[in-house]
C-alpha cells in the first residue's frame, strides 16, 4: 500500500524464531511423497491422456517416428470412416474429447484468476511477526459437458456460497472466457452448472421439424415447436398445461402458435386432439388452418358461444372422471380439446358489450383454473401483458415471452426475477422473430428459445394434410361404464363443416355391427 504524506511507518515487532534442524533424508522423503501423490492424482483425473502419452512414448522408443506416424494415420482413417458411417456417435465422442482438452488448457488455466477477481474464491489472512499472507481456497471444477453450442462446467460450491452468488457474477465470467453468454443453473445441493455459450444456434431461422411419426398420446407432452439456445429441440408439454405467449407486434407470436398447431397435426388427423380456435382479429391470422379446426370463431358472439361450450364440456368431463382419474387421457372418443386464442386481450379488455364481457370474464378463468385435468387446455397470445389487460396470467403454467417493449413486462410474463436471471426480452432484435424466453412449471430459470417458422405454403400443406376426419358420427368402441379414463359414456363427437357439434343424449354402441372388421 503506498504511504500517505505525513504518516509514520510502524516498525515491525521484534520476533525470534527457533531454529529446527531437519535431516536431508526427511526433506527428500517428503518431496518424493508429494511428487508421487501429485502423479497419482494426475493419472486418476486424466487416465486417457496418461495412457496415450505412455503408449506413444513406448511406441516411439521401439519403432522411432514410423510407429507413431502409422498410428496417427490409422486413427485419422478410422475417424473419417466412423464419421461417415455414424455421424451422431462420432460427434458425441469428438465433443467429449474436445471438451476435455478445453477443460485443461482453457478453463483450468484461467480458473484461479477468474474466481479470485470475480470474488468467488475465499482468502483467509494469516499473520506472522513480519508479514501477512493469505490461505486461498478455490471452487473445484468437477466435470465438463460440451454440446454443439454450450460448454457446461459442474462446479462445487465453497462454504457460504449459493447459486445466486454465482449468478450475480455470470456476466463477469462471460468476459473472462470470451463467451457469447453465461448462465448459472442450480444443481443438487452444493453444486452449480456454469454454462458458457460459444455460439448462437438461434441466429438463423429454424426450419419446422418433421412430425409425421408422432402417433402416441405421449407425444402431446413433447411437441417440437422450435430450438433451444443449447441447440436441442424445444419440446413443449401441452397435455395438462396452459400456454401463454406474450410479445410485441411483429415479435413472432404467430410462429409459436402455428408451430404448435403443426406439431398437433397428426393427433388432429387421428382424432386424438381437437382445435377450437378463436381469432378476434376477424380470422385474418388463423383462417388458413380452418380444415384442421373442429370449431373456428372470429367474431365476439361466436367466440363467447365457443368458450361457453368449452366450459360445459369441461364440467361434463369432470363429472364422469371424478373418482376415476386425476388427468384426462386423450382418445378418439374423447380427444384433448385445445382452445387457441390469438389475441386474448380482445376478449378481456377491449370488449364494450356488457353481456359479452360478462360471459367472457366468466368462461376464461374457469377454463384456466379447472380445465387442465378434464383435458380442456388453453393456448393464448397477447401483446400487452399488463394486469388490467390480462388479470389471470398467473394461471398459465407455461409462459413464453418474446420481444417486449419494456423491461418491466418481462417479470409480468415470466415471474419476478426473470429479467435479472437473464431474460432480456427488450434486447431481442426485430430480425429474430419467434425468439424469446420460456418458463415452465414455476421454474425461476428462463430458457432462451426460438420457434420454427412455417411459411404460408407450409401452413396450407399442414392444413390439407392433417385435416379433420370425415364428417359423420364417430363409432369407435367405448367403455359403457366410462372407466378407461378416456371415454365419456353415451356421447359421441360429430365433426361437421360448420364446426364441432356435440351429440346430446344417449347413443348406443353399434360399432361392433356397423364398422367393417378392419376398422374395429
Amino acid at each position: 500500500m503506498p504511504r500517505i504524506k505525513g504518516d509514520r511507518g510502524i516498525p515491525p515487532l521484534p520476533t525470534r524464531h527457533d531454529r529446527i534442524t531437519v535431516p536431508v533424508w526427511a526433506v527428500v522423503l517428503v518431496l518424493v511423497a508429494r511428487l508421487v501423490r501429485g502423479l497419482v492424482v494426475v493419472i486418476a483425473r486424466h487416465p486417457v491422456a496418461f495412457a496415450v502419452v505412455v503408449g506413444s512414448t513406448v511406441l516411439y522408443r521401439r519403432t522411432g517416428l514410423l510407429g507413431p506416424g502409422v498410428l496417427a494415420g490409422a486413427v485419422v482413417l478410422v475417424a473419417l470412416a466412423w464419421r461417415l458411417v455414424h455421424r451422431r456417435s462420432f460427434d458425441r465422442v469428438a465433443r467429449w474429447a474436445w471438451g476435455r482438452v478445453r477443460l485443461v488448457f482453457v478453463y483450468r488455466r484461467r480458473w484461479r484468476a477468474a474466481t479470485m477477481h470475480c470474488g468467488l474464491a475465499i482468502q483467509i489472512p494469516t499473520a506472522t511477526g513480519q508479514r501477512v499472507t493469505f490461505d486461498e481456497y478455490f471452487p473445484r471444477i468437477r466435470t465438463i459437458r460440451r454440446s454443439a453450442a454450450v460448454e457446461a462446467l459442474r462446479v462445487e460450491l465453497l462454504p457460504g456460497q449459493t447459486p445466486e452468488t454465482w449468478a450475480a457474477q455470470a456476466e463477469a465470467l462471460r468476459h473472462v472466457y470470451r463467451a457469447r453468454a453465461c448462465r448459472v443453473r442450480a444443481d443438487r445441493v452444493g453444486f452449480v452448472w456454469v454454462d458458457f455459450y460459444r455460439r448462437d444456434p438461434l441466429s438463423k431461422v429454424v426450419t419446422p421439424y418433421p412430425v409425421d411419426r408422432m402417433d402416441d398420446t405421449a407425444d402431446l407432452e413433447n411437441l417440437p415447436v422450435g430450438r433451444r439456445e443449447d441447440g436441442q429441440p424445444w419440446l413443449l408439454r401441452l397435455r395438462g398445461s396452459h400456454v401463454l405467449v406474450a410479445g410485441a407486434t411483429g415479435s413472432g407470436k404467430g410462429s409459436v402458435l402455428w408451430s404448435l398447431i403443426r406439431a398437433l397435426g397428426p393427433a388432429v388427423r387421428d382424432g386424438i386432439v381437437e382445435l377450437w380456435v378463436c381469432d378476434p382479429k376477424g380470422g385474418m391470422e388463423m383462417a388458413a388452418g380452418a380444415p384442421m379446426f373442429a370449431r373456428f370463431a372470429y367474431d365476439l358472439p361466436a367466440i363467447a358461444d365457443l368458450l361457453d361450450d368449452a366450459v360445459e364440456r369441461m364440467r361434463a368431463r369432470a363429472d364422469w372422471l371424478r373418482g376415476v382419474t386425476r388427468l384426462h387421457v386423450p382418445s378418439r372418443a374423447e380427444p384433448l380439446i385445445v382452445v387457441v386464442v390469438d389475441e386474448i386481450a380482445a376478449l378481456t379488455a377491449y370488449v364494450t358489450d356488457r353481456d359479452l364481457k360478462r360471459r367472457l370474464a366468466a368462461s376464461l378463468p374457469l377454463l384456466l383454473s379447472q380445465g387442465r385435468a378434464p383435458g380442456v387446455v388453453v393456448v393464448a397470445a397477447v401483446r400487452d401483458p399488463r394486469e388490467e389487460t390480462l388479470p389471470f396470467r398467473n394461471l398459465f403454467s407455461i409462459r413464453v415471452a418474446l420481444r417486449l417493449v419494456e423491461a418491466e413486462q418481462v417479470d409480468l410474463v415470466l415471474g419476478d426475477g426473470a429479467h435479472d436471471n437473464g431474460a432480456r426480452c427488450e434486447d431481442i432484435p426485430t430480425s429474430q422473430q419467434g425468439t424469446g424466453y420460456v418458463v415452465e412449471g414455476g421454474s425461476a430459470e428462463p430458457i432462451r428459445v426460438r420457434a420454427a417458422w412455417p411459411d404460408d405454403a407450409e401452413i396450407r400443406w399442414t392444413a390439407d394434410h392433417y385435416r379433420l376426419p370425415l364428417t359423420g358420427e364417430v363409432l369407435d368402441p367405448i367403455d359403457p361404464a366410462g372407466l378407461d379414463g378416456a371415454t365419456e359414456p353415451g356421447r359421441r363427437p360429430v365433426p361437421s363443416p360448420i364446426g364441432y357439434q356435440w351429440a346430446r343424449g344417449w347413443v348406443p354402441d353399434l360399432s361392433a355391427f356397423l364398422l367393417p372388421r378392419d376398422s374395429r
